[in-house]
């Protein structure tokens, strides 16, 4: 997470959820917030409701990005209130993923996904909550189809190497793919993970 848009497509740059993987503790890192572009779909909805939802969908992200949940996701559902912006139920996701409800988690990543099929970042959220929920094959996957279209996108190229370390599938590759991420954003999770990785 293609629905057809009525009228002009605009371009939106919106910054909402998910953070880095480490090896077998994914659920110690805390968020990392993700830059999210989507196509809104424009029906009989004035731009100024479209213009007031991007902006809670930034203020929720302001509030995700400190960890103040309850007042994320009122700006979250007041921003799906105004207009059918696929980021604002994309970040309610992030918020039931960060608080361990992954099936209604999945769901609004499905909705955001449907709502908007060139909103595929909802994708690569829902390749987190398969992972987090034991479903390691359909994450895989969707992390694959999510980097076909996002080959740029280090914290999936890192959450897909640990994923293939979890499972077993060899240091080296893990390394090569890492080693790639880090070329792509010089982040602290992905040294961490490099290091331990030298280590063994």
């Amino acid at each position: 997470m293609r629905v057809p848009h009525v009228g002009s497509k605009v371009r939106r740059s919106r910054e909402i959820c998910l953070r880095y993987a480490t090896f077998s503790a994914l659920l110690s890192i805390g968020v990392w917030v993700v830059a999210l572009t989507g196509c809104i779909p424009r029906p009989r909805v004035p731009e100024d409701r479209f213009q007031r939802a991007q902006q809670l969908v930034d203020i929720g992200t302001e509030f995700l990005r400190r960890r103040e949940l309850r007042e994320a996701r009122k700006s979250f559902e007041l921003a799906s209130d105004l207009a059918p912006v696929a980021a604002a139920v994309d970040g309610r996701g992030c918020i039931a993923l960060l608080e361990g409800r992954y099936m209604e988690a999945e769901e609004l990543f499905r909705e955001a996904y449907a709502m908007d099929r060139d909103y595929d970042e909802a994708l690569a959220n829902l390749g987190l909550v398969k992972e987090l929920q034991g479903e390691i094959n359909e994450a895989r996957d969707m992390y694959l189809e999510f980097l076909e279209n996002h080959p740029d996108s280090a914290r999936v190229r890192n959450n897909l190497a640990a994923l293939e370390y979890d499972r077993g599938t060899g240091t080296i590759v893990t390394v090569e793919a890492l080693e790639k991420a880090i070329t792509l954003s010089d982040q602290a999770v992905i040294r961490d993970n490099l290091a331990m990785l030298s280590r063994q």
